[in-house]
């Protein structure tokens, strides 16, 4: 029973943070422009693209954010973040917006002292947090939900410098199409080739960082970036460039740090 309920919280949360489509579909029964990160579809426009993204606009708990290192405060009941990645069988979409690797329901996270699944994990060129307005080239995103719904994603930042193994494993195997899918259970994925060998982090309470921008995310962004090469970073840029929402207002809202 388990099992069915990671597997049907991986098909809602991949279709809810990302589509595989270009186009969406009015009430109207015209093609208007999906959301993209420029032009008539950008980010400042994202809120009155379509009924449900309001958010997008009007929202008081949006990602990502600018982190403050000097207003940082320490979180004293803050719990360390425990992963127990397994190697999942490649499973690799190009969604139209990036490339997303979904999980297979047997990778687990304790975040906050509760367990959640890797349900996927995907990319943005630029990263999509800043630190004291500083860009990395690239951020990935970690995205976990526990059995009753809650997001905890873990973000990381990406940095020039020696090439990533589990990073090439999913370049090297991107499709180059949107909407195109590949599967191999002879190619393993373990996520934890992802994390930095320190786990500080920053915490902060956020939304999703695409439309309908949904104020439900846990972030939990790494103090510490690991790295990819050069080469690896101009192989993503073939497909997906600029591909970060523009930094939003931390506002009343705590930025805490372990």
């Amino acid at each position: 029973m388990r099992y069915f309920l990671v597997k049907s919280s991986i098909a809602i949360v991949s279709a809810y943070l990302f589509t595989a489509t270009v186009l969406y579909a009015s009430d109207r029964g015209h093609e208007e422009p999906h959301w993209g990160y420029d032009g008539i579809a950008g980010p400042e426009k994202w809120g009155s693209l379509k009924s449900g993204h309001e958010r997008c606009q009007d929202g008081e708990r949006q990602s990502p954010i600018d982190i403050k290192i000097s207003e940082a405060t320490e979180g004293k009941t803050l719990e360390s973040i425990f992963v127990h990645y397994t190697n999942a069988p490649l499973e690799i979409v190009n969604n139209g917006h990036t490339i997303q690797v979904n999980g297979d329901g047997h990778s687990t996270a304790v975040i906050g002292g509760k367990e959640f699944t890797l349900v996927q994990l995907h990319f943005h060129e630029g990263s999509e947090h800043t630190v004291d307005g500083k860009q990395y080239p690239m951020e990935v995103h970690l995205v976990h939900q526990s059995e009753v719904g809650e997001l905890a994603v873990i973000g990381v930042f990406m940095d020039i410098g020696d090439p990533n193994e589990v990073v090439k494993t999913v370049f090297d195997n991107m499709p180059a199409q949107a909407g195109e899918k590949k599967v191999d259970d002879g190619i393993k994925i373990n996520a934890t080739g992802l994390l930095p060998d320190r786990r500080g982090f920053y915490h902060y309470l956020g939304s999703l960082t695409t439309p309908p921008c949904t104020q439900i995310v846990e972030w939990y962004v790494m103090k510490e970036p690991i790295t990819i090469s050069e080469a690896q970073h101009a192989q993503f840029q073939k497909l997906y460039k600029n591909t970060f929402r523009p930094t939003q207002e931390l506002g009343a809202r705590k930025l805490l740090h372990k």
